[in-house]
């Protein structure tokens, strides 16, 4: 047992320093968040815009990528010719309006800061989160489990899953709501 100890005490903290200190290490085919360089667009192209499934490339007034809709596919990056289109390594993309999801060359991504005020104080330091797969392929689930794994450590930041929508500050439904899921999660 006097073991079990020693060895636990010398591991030290598994945990990253991330907000605090340098993100993770992610791998080399990581797709992060998508940019265009509007210098290196050609007028009149469209290639990318016409090879998007989800029409989330808008070329009308400068190219504008909508991430809410983006699925990360790289159809957009194949179509283009000039290599104006890229995904870069940044994995933030977290923001506090919809309308903070579009990304322009000219415009750096305006992210989510801490909660302050009102938030800060009807949340406090913890948040309570139940999670609803409503009809996915189970991907956005396997991402959210690994949250809570040692590496990630989500509670440290006050943030826990809860096993009822009644313990819970908030919902984090996850893939496309199904036709039998709607009423259910209204």
């Amino acid at each position: 047992m006097l073991d079990l100890i020693r060895a636990r005490l010398q591991q030290g903290y598994r945990t990253m320093v991330y907000p605090d200190g340098p993100p993770p290490a992610l791998p080399e085919r990581f797709r992060g968040r998508p940019t265009i360089d509007a210098s290196k667009c050609p007028d009149g192209c469209a290639r990318c815009a016409e090879a998007c499934p989800t029409r989330a490339i808008d070329l009308s007034s400068g190219p504008r990528i909508d991430l809410g809709r983006c699925i990360f596919c790289t159809d957009c990056v194949n179509a283009c010719p000039e290599d104006a289109l890229r995904y870069s390594g940044d994995h933030r993309l977290a923001v506090r309006a919809r309308a903070d999801l579009i990304a322009e060359s000219d415009r750096e991504l305006e992210l989510a800061a801490a909660l302050q005020g009102r938030l800060r104080r009807l949340f406090g330091r913890s948040l309570k989160l139940r999670q609803v797969s409503a009809g996915g392929c189970n991907a956005c689930e396997l991402d959210v489990n690994v949250l809570n794994t040692v590496g990630w450590d989500l509670s440290r930041f006050g943030i826990q899953f809860v096993a009822s929508p009644r313990h819970a500050d908030g919902l984090l439904i996850t893939g496309a709501i199904s036709q039998n899921m709607q009423l259910a999660l209204r």
